[in-house]
């Protein structure tokens, strides 16, 4: 089976982004700076779906040249 890093790399960095929010969401709220939190959290899954379009392109230019 090959190594599918470009899914489970993103897939962590998103369930990290995710898990944090959770922690992370009482604060924000008590503290009323929720476009900070939602800002922090959107831009978290960005590089996530950035850095796993990036791995799949390299998958793929590797499995093309041997």
């Amino acid at each position: 089976m090959k190594n599918k890093k470009h899914i489970w790399l993103p897939a962590v960095l998103v369930v990290y982004t995710l898990s944090m929010a959770v922690i992370a969401y009482p604060r924000y709220q008590q503290s009323g700076t929720l476009n900070e939190f939602f800002s922090i959290v959107g831009g978290c899954l960005v590089i996530a779906v950035v850095l796993f379009l990036i791995l799949k392109r390299r998958q793929k230019l590797r499995d093309r040249h041997p």
